[in-house]
Formats: C-alpha cells, sequence, structure tokens
C-alpha cells in the first residue's frame, strides 16, 4: 500500500493537517507504481532477450562435437549430449518461471493504479486551490481517501526499491546524497537486472574460454 514514510522531509507531513498527509501519500505512491511499471517493463524486455541467447549459446554448445571442434577440458561426445540436454532442461524451466511472473501484464497494472492514483491526486490539488472551507476540504479529502483505499486493494503492491527509486528521481525533497543514491542504484540493479545480464554476458565468455 502507501508507503512508511523514512526520512526527514516525508516526516513532516505528520505534523500538518490530513489533506497534506493524503497529498503526500498519493504523490509517492503514484511515483512508485510508475517506477515499479517501468521496473517490469524492463524485466519483461532482458527475460525474453536472456531466454533467446541462452537457447542460441546451447545450439553452439551442441555445435562444438559437429565441427570436432577442441577444447581445454577433454570432453567426451557422450558427456557433451548430457551437459547439452542438461542444459535444455535448464533453459526449459526458467522460461517456465519467467513466464509465470507475467512481467508485462504486472507493468500494465502498475501503470493503471498509477493514472487512478494521479487522478486523485490532481482531484485533490484542486480542491486544496478552491474557495471550499477547510471542513469541506477535510470532508472531501476523506471521501479522497476512501478512493485511494479502493484503488490499493485493486492492484498488487509495487516493491519497496521502487519507492527507494522514485526518491532518487526526486532528490530536491527527499535530500538524498549522492552515497544514498548510488546505494538505492546498485540494490535496484542487482535486485532487478543483475541476473539477465549475467546470462546474456557470461556463457559466451565461458564457452570462449573452453574452447582451445
Amino acid at each position: 500500500m502507501g508507503e512508511d514514510i523514512k526520512t526527514t522531509s516525508g516526516q513532516l507531513y505528520l505534523d500538518k493537517d490530513f489533506s497534506v498527509e493524503l497529498n503526500y501519500k498519493f504523490w509517492t505512491t503514484k511515483g512508485a507504481r510508475f517506477v515499479a511499471s517501468h521496473r517490469l517493463k524492463k524485466m519483461n524486455r532482458l527475460s525474453s532477450y536472456s531466454i533467446g541467447f541462452l537457447s542460441g549459446y546451447l545450439i553452439i554448445v551442441g555445435l562444438l562435437s559437429v565441427f570436432k571442434i577442441e577444447t581445454k577440458v577433454v570432453i567426451t561426445p557422450d558427456q557433451l549430449a548430457f551437459i547439452s540436454t542438461g542444459l535444455s532442461i535448464l533453459i526449459l524451466v526458467f522460461s517456465q518461471l519467467e513466464g509465470a511472473n507475467d512481467y508485462r501484464l504486472r507493468a500494465e497494472k502498475h501503470h493503471d493504479c498509477a493514472l487512478e492514483i494521479g487522478d486523485l491526486y490532481n482531484k485533490l490539488r484542486s480542491l486544496k486551490t478552491s474557495s471550499k472551507t477547510a471542513e469541506e476540504v477535510n470532508k472531501l479529502s476523506e471521501q479522497l481517501s476512501e478512493e485511494y483505499s479502493i484503488v490499493l486493494k485493486k492492484y498488487e503492491n509495487h516493491h519497496f526499491i521502487d519507492f527507494l527509486k522514485f526518491q532518487t528521481t526526486k532528490n530536491d525533497y527527499f535530500k538524498l546524497s549522492k552515497v544514498d543514491i548510488l546505494f538505492v542504484n546498485l540494490r535496484y540493479y542487482f535486485s532487478s537486472i543483475f541476473l539477465y545480464h549475467f546470462l546474456i554476458i557470461v556463457p559466451p565468455i565461458l564457452i570462449y574460454l573452453m574452447v582451445k
């Protein structure tokens, strides 16, 4: 749901009225959901690439025996066939697990959620600049809060790393140091993208090192 407030800047809203608190929740949750959508879209694309590259690498390994290419480690045709079969099974399992994650659909839902929260955010901003009394603003804010809860219940929650990544895009507000931003970006990379880069880059290096 909405994020707990972890920063000094975010903590300031607790000292103000309900509409200010709600404004902060709308703004941060909307931003985190957009970040989550972007992350999942990138993971979906890299997942497809990695499965395609792995399949290609498997064919290359199989061709080593066809073209009788010598390797630094002596591998018999039977052993190479076993390795190829084992890798085929692993790639099949990996592709099924990746397909079950359904990154594309989840990305779309996060994007839709962000848009819905964005509408509520715009209504609240408009309400705060209207000529309504403070009592009317609070009453309408409570209605928007109920709509916000309904929206959140419709969708999967984003990950905490999405909220942290969103903070790095609003450094003027959250006042993160360069070290904080670097740490978040590294955490974001290793929790979402690193595995796919590893699967795409490392196997051809290993194949190259294996061949005489």
